[in-house]
């Protein structure tokens, strides 16, 4: 099984953590985004939208995040994916969340309070200001959710921390507001203390 990304990338960070969380023996494959590997033909096949991750598993494709995360968790005999219908629904709910969401506005305010402040660029003020404040809306959500809760569903760790905790990867450099969100910081610290989270970190640029 190969698994194609990027290191700077947050939602290939929850997918190499997944596999890694579950002991699965996958082939990473580093992308550049620089080299634009994502938009050449050999990995068009693999992913027609030309993004990262993806999975190839012999001669099956998969590639959205979130989707790479179900398959990996049904790799193996787990709870990952929830014990009942409810359970799975609201493991559904918080991925499409996160997908519809929250990791929409990551990239805007993880270009302008971090990749611009390392290149000595100035931010787009408006553009932080309002993405700063649906952020906050959303972890107000979020932290309601987590109130009382060690995880996200069923009261342990499922597909759903996996997939919500990738777009917190460079929440620090971003400039998210967690002091004001305790719930959100508590559950984000339970999964930084995961070996495979920890192992996945980016690299940091400055």
């Amino acid at each position: 099984m190969e698994l194609y990304y990027w290191p700077m990338s947050h939602n290939a960070r929850k997918t190499r953590a997944l596999a890694k969380h579950l002991g699965i023996d996958v082939t990473e494959i580093v992308l550049s985004m620089q080299e634009k590997d994502h938009k050449k033909a050999d990995f068009l096949a693999i992913n027609p939208m030309g993004q990262i991750p993806a999975i190839k598993d012999g001669d099956y494709t998969v590639w959205e995040a979130n989707a790479v995360l179900i398959y990996l968790a049904g790799q193996s005999p787990n709870d990952l994916l929830g014990q009942s219908a409810q359970e799975w629904g609201s493991i559904t709910q918080w991925m499409l969340w996160q997908s519809t969401e929250l990791s929409p506005i990551v990239p805007t305010l993880h270009v302008e309070n971090y990749f611009k402040r390392v290149r000595g660029l100035d931010p787009d003020s408006d553009k932080e200001a309002a993405a700063m404040m649906r952020l906050k809306e959303l972890l107000a959500v979020l932290d309601d959710a987590l109130m009382g809760k060690t995880f996200l569903v069923g009261g342990r760790l499922t597909v759903a921390d996996f997939a919500v905790a990738g777009d917190f990867t460079q929440s620090r450099n971003a400039a998210f507001p967690m002091d004001s969100f305790d719930n959100v910081s508590r559950w984000l610290s339970r999964i930084e203390s995961l070996p495979a989270w920890q192992s996945t970190s980016p690299p940091n640029i400055g």
